[in-house]
């Protein structure tokens, strides 16, 4: 780190100067039975630890008031005479950050006429039907974590089986050895499309994602075996809620740091029955680049802005609550050539291009619940959406005459509503089923033409990779039904169907899975379950020239990617809030496209973005197996952890039925994430936290040198397909922040730094066709990032 880096740094250190003091707080909640929703009365509500016990009871109604001295970071214990007791992970309280807690309680396990109460298991799944390889996550989680910007892809790098997915400056993530591509993202019972600023195509990840974090209510994170309401993914997903804004009380938040300005809004539209919650960022890196901290590029700049909302309401009928939320996000992002043609080296594309992309999204929905009196309730969400992805290359010659190479246009338009039903007939039996529609307006086209070199640019002959336009439809049906023989015992059976209009595919997925508590803080958990998804949409669209000179799609008719999953897992949660939890897990992939004939290894699922160019066939198999371990202290006695080790193999299996290793079989990801508070007698608390990644390496196909040199571009080994491996992956991050509080207002400093070691990791091979070699290219965005902000609420 030079000298000028490093005094931004103590810059930031010396602004710990502030202090803050104790202030009378009421936290207003409402708590329900998990399962069917129904509000929970009298429910004993007390804060753990502290000096004096306060607590109180939920109302009629299951909502609770409890005033007291609660600034700080606080855990909140729930107890009900059948139910599991719950204890929070520490939820952080100012005067002018007042949260409304919505938990849900889970029906207790009896042995032998002793009840079971709480397993700790602070992060277990919202989902009452997920078994296995799932985990909540709140807000709280997405600013603590060291480097993780507020943004929850970075979030999930912590997790066990997870790593990153391109460079650091993408939050791509990679589970258990599956492409990006089978990751699904779900926003208030709906699938939504890809929620990332500088998104790709083909791809569900980006730069980082259009989500606040000022919005997250606490959601649900899955690596696999998702239940049989998840659909159209073979990989994981995010389920993301949004909170309500506080309903009595007006607050807002602003955050000015080295990414931009964050401003959000809180409170009641009619008080005590709606709220609102609105929040608008607007970022930039120029701050960055002009500071020395390059995140993408010295030659690239890049901006984005987003807004999101939530609106909520109760409904004048009793159990009715219905909702008005949106996301929307801009963002574009420019490489610009070297200055100097002489400077330029013409065996380096990249010194010789102007290249503007970017995309835009947005999502506006209503949703609406009906609780009955009979243990069933009636969900639904209608929403409108909107994906555009956009990509303009040129390429410059000697004389900067430039030449288009390369444009792209993606968008996608639809009309979309998701409904459920759930139903509890006793004890023992309960039932699911619902139904996710979306009607499709879409429009791709993608023109490219040979990259001219730089002394001549006259070409002018282009190919039209891509065209489509029309109508068609998404369509989703599920069913299950839930068996509990036994206290502690849930069996839960069902289906998936998955419709694509446009050519008539048709999947139908049974899934199973269990759940066993037993003892006191064990559970063993497993999923079987088959999973179908639709190639990104525009990969239907390849068109090229038959010998008579007219266009076909010979990918049109390409089947559902698939894939099976089978996992088991054992968690402990011991009484002083440490979980140990490991699964093992195998997933056999099916209707990958591949190449009839081929030469260079194309398996799609090795790609993270984009899609196949070529006429494929659906014959490509793959396998992913291995084990996943973690422990975890939640946070308690201002101090936690979370260390994971996974290790795994990933292969892919060709046309000709010969197995190589997958891109992303980098056998195994580990990591460290950690974090101590040292709170003050004037309230205010100094947080120290860090984060440590080691992953093996990225794969990579060596190139064949003779055909290389003759053709003048890369031309991979033939057999030799991913088998070599870049040096592993190692980054330290850290965070540093200081909260404080004020009578009437209180913020917080902090400082995020990616990289603290400026470690240089290698992350893929590319071809210079004037030395005819292979060069090792390093993480873009993998240097000595600093990122300060300073945060306020009043």
């Amino acid at each position: 780190m030079n000298s000028a880096k490093f005094s931004w740094v103590v810059l930031f250190l010396m602004g710990f100067t502030m202090l803050g003091q104790s202030q009378m707080i009421t936290i207003r909640g409402f708590v329900f039975d998990k399962a069917s929703q129904q509000p929970l009365p009298g429910v004993n509500v007390t804060v753990v630890g502290g000096d004096a016990l306060l607590g109180t009871n939920t109302d009629e109604n299951g909502n609770f008031e409890l005033s007291g001295p609660l600034t700080g970071r606080k855990q909140f214990e729930f107890s009900y005479v059948g139910y599991q007791t719950q204890i929070t992970d520490g939820i952080i309280i100012t005067a002018q950050r007042i949260p409304f807690l919505e938990i849900g309680l889970e029906e207790g396990v009896l042995l032998e006429g002793v009840q079971i109460v709480a397993d700790g298991n602070a992060n277990a799944p919202i989902n009452e039907l997920a078994t296995v390889s799932a985990r909540s996550f709140s807000v709280e989680e997405t600013e603590r974590i060291a480097a993780s910007v507020n943004d929850m892809g970075r979030m999930a790098l912590s997790f066990p089986g997870v790593q990153q997915g391109g460079d650091d400056t993408e939050n791509d993530i990679i589970i258990r050895g599956n492409s990006s591509v089978g990751m699904l993202w779900r926003l208030e019972g709906i699938d939504i499309p890809n929620p990332n600023h500088f998104a790709r195509p083909g791809t569900s990840g980006g730069g980082i994602t259009v989500f606040s974090s000022q919005l997250l209510s606490k959601s649900d994170f899955y690596t696999g075996g998702m239940p049989a309401e998840f659909g159209n993914a073979i990989s994981g997903a995010f389920d993301v809620h949004f909170r309500k804004g506080n309903m009595l009380d007006r607050q807002h938040r602003v955050r000015i740091g080295l990414l931009g300005l964050d401003f959000a809004t809180e409170g009641p539209l009619s008080k005590g029955k709606s709220s609102y919650l609105i929040n608008y960022r607007y970022s930039t890196l120029g701050l960055l680049n002009k500071m020395g901290f390059h995140l993408v590029g010295e030659r690239v700049s890049n901006d984005f802005q987003d807004l999101s909302f939530n609106l909520a309401f109760d409904g004048k009928k009793q159990g009715v609550k219905w909702t008005l939320f949106g996301i929307g996000g801009l963002s574009t992002e420019h490489y610009t050539p070297v200055e100097l043609a002489e400077e330029r080296d013409p065996g380096i594309a990249n010194h010789w291009e102007d290249r503007v992309q970017g995309s835009n999204m947005a999502c506006i929905g209503a949703t609406y619940t009906q609780l009955f009196g009979d243990k069933s309730y009636l969900k639904g969400t209608v929403a409108v959406m909107s994906s555009y992805i956009f990509r303009q290359y040129d390429t410059l010659s000697l004389t900067d005459a430039r030449f288009r190479y390369n444009t792209q246009d993606y968008n996608d338009s639809r009309i979309s509503t998701s409904w459920s039903y759930r139903k509890e007939f006793t004890d023992q039996w309960m039932m699911k089923a619902g139904a996710i529609v979306h009607g499709v307006d879409y429009t791709f086209f993608k023109e490219t033409a040979a990259r001219a070199s730089v002394s001549d640019i006259t070409g002018e002959n282009r190919d039209r990779n891509l065209d489509g336009e029309g109508l068609s439809m998404i369509g989703q049906v599920y069913a299950l039904a839930q068996y509990a023989p036994v206290r502690g015992l849930d069996i839960n059976a069902g289906w998936h169907a998955l419709y694509l209009g446009i050519n008539n595919n048709v999947a139908l997925d049974p899934r199973l899975s269990m759940k066993y508590s037993f003892g006191t803080g064990h559970q063993l958990g497993l999923a079987i379950g088959k999973y179908s998804q639709t190639l990104p949409l525009a990969a239907y669209f390849y068109e090229e020239k038959t010998p008579g000179g007219s266009n076909v799609q010979p990918n049109f008719e390409a089947p559902f990617l698939r894939s099976d999953h089978y996992i088991l897992s054992y968690t402990y949660v011991t009484k002083n809030l440490l979980k140990f939890n490991s699964e093992v897990y195998f997933q056999k992939l099916g209707n990958v496209p591949v190449l009839a004939n081929d030469t260079e290894g194309y398996w799609m699922l090795n790609n993270q973005a984009d899609f196949p160019e070529q006429e494929i066939v659906s014959e490509g198999k793959g396998e992913n197996y291995g084990i996943d371990l973690d422990v975890e202290k939640f946070f308690s006695n201002n101090f936690y952890f979370l260390l994971t080790a996974s290790f795994f193999d990933s292969d892919f299996i060709l046309a000709n039925k010969e197995r190589y290793p997958s891109k992303f079989a980098t056998r195994w990801v580990s990591g460290l994430t950690m974090g101590r508070e040292f709170p003050f007698k004037n309230k205010s608390v100094l947080q120290v936290g860090g984060r440590v990644m080691y992953n093996g390496g990225f794969r990579y196909t060596p190139f064949d040198p003779v055909l290389s040199a003759a053709a003048g571009k890369y031309v991979p080994q033939a057999g030799a397909y991913w088998t070599s491996q870049v040096s592993p992956y190692f980054r330290i991050d850290a965070r540093l922040s200081y909260r404080y509080s004020k009578k009437k207002w209180s913020g917080n400093i902090s400082l995020d730094i990616q990289n603290v070691t400026s470690h240089k990791n290698q992350n893929r091979a590319d071809y210079n066709a004037t030395t005819n070699e292979l060069r090792i290219s390093h993480y873009a965005g993998g240097d000595f990032i600093p990122v300060l902000a300073f945060t306020f609420d009043f």
